[in-house]
């Protein structure tokens, strides 16, 4: 028995000291399980952080304890045992030391000078480079020969699990490393992501389908990643974005972070563009301040910022712990996250009739701004976190969006069940709560079928009059509340009715003959709405902007689009069975038909939709193009935008009208779909000397 043992056991105090350690110790590798290996966490980065601080503070005062296996001395979590398959990096792959305070900082770049032997203060003569702590999913890729042969997680930091084919398919992971002279063998570390825009389109879609939503980004990468089969991820629009390197056999001579980072940019991977070099410690804090405020206007998430010496000889002196580089750190962001009462849940009915439940917490501020609802998304998921009212609730906002209940505080409803405060589950509505007409559906979404459900006309005016539907500015939210409580609007049709109510509407408060007149005007314009739009502001299930655009653009006219077969529909670049079938529904409905009709007395001329130009001598004109994988030059947007521009068609899907397939990284099932067609297929570098020989 060791004297620090023999000391720890006859002091009741430190017995119970490594009794918390073996409880704190269990309780992490719970928790880097769920999170490694299921992707799913069951506590904030802020409480994990949290406990992993208490058991080194412990494990510092009796190191004799301290377990060989500790989660403070290792990286990520032991591979889940159904792990299809392994294999070690070339280089261990650790994490970073993840300090909370200026003060950690402060101490983390002092300790650095103390290990270059530079005196007090020598950090006003270091250089370091700074960059986001994006909020993804790690991956370490290794090229041999310049050709991509292995991709594997961060794993336990010695082993990672084996997701080549899945990698491939990411945005930024080239097959075949660029330049003239790639190394022999180079491992590439970085970041695989989505962005915010793309996680929302993600989420909206999942709603639609009736789907389970996903929580946040990194979870929706994670388990993308997980698939066994890789075919359709590159649909997802993953993007990697390379933060350094492992493994590296060249004959390159580079210095510094900021070299090694033009060195991958050269070989064709994308690094941050909020890369900074600065001097001294007070600048990390200045940028980390500065991240920090803006953290919603930038394209990725991110949860802090990475601080690394730049000159990679002083990395080499400073070296490394069992877990952490001595010369990198991560500052931390506060968090977003906070504990609250959920209130009561109610429900809340859209304008398609879709009915979903809201929870009501007890106001608090959440990332600078006061929260008192949540959204619960819909049934499924209400049932998935068990939220009940009464609950002590985990709250998450992540930008503009509207706050989350993460998960249910379980320890806070024991101890109401067991003061005798009963907390019943939540039972989805058997009626509509605004017309009480029976719901329809099953699963996690319900709706209600009563297209005169006051609910339903209150969002579809709304929907109607939004910027991208028919732009009636002065109907906002709280103009139509009122004209709704006043009697003014009570079905959609009487918005174009409101012309005749000149005198009520003078009547109201808040309204003068100024507001009037531009509300009359604003209805008058929207009389003769263009057919894509007057489309989307109809609200059909699933015909969204884009579609409706294009279902525009196909018919023309709409009488012709209002009476087309679902065959027809189907022909459509965009529009599946799904949305044919909403579409074919909406117009077959004898409600639906009369309320178009009272459209029409009330003077709405629907527009025909301008034909395609046909622009002579177009070079692309008659050929339709779609994109598969992930280009490196530009976004697919970009690439459809310059064939249009071009005179061309660009398609979703492959079939037989389809021309060419440009098949960029990852390619999956369209370019395989492509080939047994036998389609014209091009690389990027075929599709950019194609645009360069036209566009010229």
């Amino acid at each position: 028995m060791s004297k620090s043992r023999k000391k720890l056991i006859p002091n009741v105090e430190e017995s119970e000291a490594l009794a918390r350690m073996r409880k704190l110790t269990d309780e992490l590798q719970r928790h880097d399980d769920l999170y490694y290996n299921d992707g799913s966490p069951a506590i904030t980065d802020a409480e994990y952080d949290a406990l992993k601080r208490e058991l080194a503070e412990l494990e510092s005062l009796h190191p004799g304890a301290a377990a060989a296996d500790s989660p403070t001395k290792r990286v990520g979590a032991p591979l889940a045992a159904r792990a299809l398959a392994q294999a070690e990096h070339r280089v261990p792959m650790l994490s970073l030391d993840s300090l909370t305070s200026e003060d950690e900082v402060r101490d983390f770049a002092a300790r650095a000078c103390k290990g270059l032997g530079l005196d007090e203060g020598g950090d006003a003569e270091l250089t370091w480079s700074l960059e986001p702590k994006y909020d993804g999913v790690s991956a370490n890729l290794l090229y041999e020969a310049g050709r991509f042969t292995l991709g594997l997680s961060r794993g336990d930091g010695r082993v990672g699990e084996v997701s080549t084919e899945n990698f491939a398919r990411v945005r930024g992971i080239p097959v075949q490393l660029e330049g003239r002279t790639p190394p022999r063998l180079i491992e590439v570390r970085g970041e695989i992501l989505l962005t915010r825009q793309r996680f929302r389109e993600l989420q909206q879609e999942q709603e639609r389908n009736d789907q389970q939503v996903f929580r946040n980004a990194r979870n929706a990468v994670a388990g993308a990643l997980k698939r066994n089969d890789a075919r359709g991820l590159e649909d997802l629009g993953m993007d990697f974005i390379a933060w350094g390197v492992g493994a590296y056999e060249g004959s390159d001579e580079i210095g510094d972070y900021f070299q090694l980072l033009s060195r991958l940019q050269d070989l064709g991977f994308t690094t941050t563009d909020l890369l900074e070099r600065c001097k001294g410690t007070e600048s990390i804090l200045a940028y980390h301040h500065r991240l920090e405020a803006g953290r919603e206007a930038y394209a990725y998430e991110m949860d802090g910022i990475v601080a690394k010496l730049a000159d990679l000889t002083q990395q080499r002196v400073l070296g490394w712990t069992a877990r952490s580089p001595r010369w990198a750190l991560a500052y931390k962001f506060a968090p977003r996250q906070a504990y609250t009462t959920v209130e009561d849940i109610l429900i809340q009915v859209g304008r398609t009739g879709a009915i979903t439940p809201v929870a009501v917490l007890e106001a608090g501020e959440l990332a600078g701004v006061t929260v008192r609802r949540a959204s619960l998304h819909n049934f499924g998921l209400l049932e998935e976190r068990d939220v009940r009212i009464g609950d002590r609730v985990l709250v998450e906002r992540a930008g503009d969006v509207i706050p989350e209940i993460v998960r249910v505080d379980m320890q806070a409803r024991e101890e109401s069940l067991r003061s005798g405060r009963v907390v019943e589950p939540f039972v989805p509505p058997s009626e509509c709560p605004a017309c009480h007409e029976t719901v329809h559906g099953s699963g996690p979404v319900l709706y209600c079928s009563n297209i005169d459900c006051p609910a339903q006309i209150r969002e579809r005016v709304i929907h109607l009059a939004s910027r991208r539907a028919l732009d009636i500015d002065r109907l906002g939210d709280k103009y139509v509340d009122q004209l709704f409580s006043n009697g003014l609007i009570v079905s959609v049709e009487d918005v174009f009715r409101l012309a005749e109510r000149g005198d009520d509407l003078l009547a109201l408060e808040r309204w003068g003959e100024k507001s009037v007149r531009s509300l009359l005007y604003e209805i008058e314009r929207a009389k003769a709405p263009a057919l894509g739009r007057f489309l989307y502001a109809l609200g059909i299930r699933h015909v969204g902007e884009k579609t409706a655009q294009d279902l525009a653009a196909h018919f023309i006219s709409f009488d012709a689009l209002r009476d087309a077969p679902l065959d027809a529909l189907l022909e459509v670049a965009g529009v599946g069975q799904v949305v044919a079938n909403e579409v074919r529904a909406f117009f077959d409905t004898e409600r639906n038909r009369a309320f178009l009709q009272s459209l029409t007395d009330a003077g709405v001329v629907v527009q025909d939709a301008a034909r395609a130009q046909v622009v002579e001598g177009a070079p692309l004109l008659g050929r339709s193009f779609v994109f598969t994988g992930g280009l490196e030059g530009m976004t697919r947007d970009q690439a459809r935008a310059r064939v249009e521009a071009l005179g061309a068609k660009t398609l979703a899907s492959i079939s037989a009208k389809v021309t060419d397939v440009v098949a960029g990284a990852g390619s999956g099932t369209k370019l395989a779909k492509a080939e047994k067609l036998g389609i014209a297929i091009h690389d990027e570098r075929a599709f950019l000397s194609m645009l360069a020989e036209h566009e010229s």
